[in-house]
């Protein structure tokens, strides 16, 4: 498999080139910052077969380029690679051409699996919250759902607490009391089934919750 890599950390571009330099059948070939950069060294010898794609590129995004990605390797598999990990990214992505959604988590050898089932078995590499989130998308929207719909004050809480802001601070921002700020925690908590900022915050990294 001929691999290439377009993100724009530098530490985390030569990490993953170097993860491959000494694979059996996985050859990074091509590993740069950008999009402008990726068409300027491309070349069709590379015979790429996957290229996996940050977002949040200089210049022009990795949503934004897609489509010319796409129209410069037809038959290669393009696979975003991101921390980004909202509703409407996902699906952008995927209606412009992407062949999966892979969430960076820091682990290159969760990275090698998803490249290897790929060249093993073909098939689209997702990570498993945004697999429920393409599959959510197609189920029944007419069943009965558990009571974790937050209402909209208790999102802002839910964000404000997420961006670190104190329980005071909240307050002060919406215009409640402190009381009223715990009362919403008490009730996000309830609905989500979590009992700390940690597990909240989990939940929003997995795609459990819509903030």
């Amino acid at each position: 498999m001929n691999l290439a890599l377009i993100e724009d950390d530098p530490l985390l571009r030569e990490e993953i080139a170097e993860h491959f330099a000494t694979h059996p059948t996985i050859r990074c070939v091509l590993a740069v910052s950008s999009i402008d950069r990726f068409k300027h060294f491309f070349r069709d010898f590379m015979e790429i077969d996957v290229l996996l794609l940050d977002i949040n590129l200089p210049y022009v995004s990795g949503v934004d380029g897609l489509p010319a990605l796409r129209r410069l390797l037809p038959e290669a598999e393009i696979i975003m690679y991101t921390v980004v990990n909202d509703h409407n990214t996902i699906f952008k992505c995927i209606c412009s051409g992407a062949n999966g959604y892979l969430l960076k988590d820091g682990n290159l050898d969760t990275l090698e699996r998803n490249l290897l089932d790929i060249e093993a078995q073909g098939g689209c590499a997702l990570t498993p919250s945004v697999a429920r989130r393409i599959l959510g998308y197609f189920q029944p929207k007419n069943r009965e759902q558990p009571n974790t719909q937050l209402s909209p004050q208790e999102l802002k809480v839910s964000r404000l607490l997420l961006d670190g802001v104190s329980y005071q601070q909240v307050a002060d921002m919406l215009n409640i009391t402190i009381n009223g700020v715990r009362h919403h925690v008490r009730n996000i908590y309830r609905k989500l089934h979590v009992s700390s900022k940690g597990e909240l915050l989990k939940r929003f990294k997995e795609g459990d919750v819509e903030f």
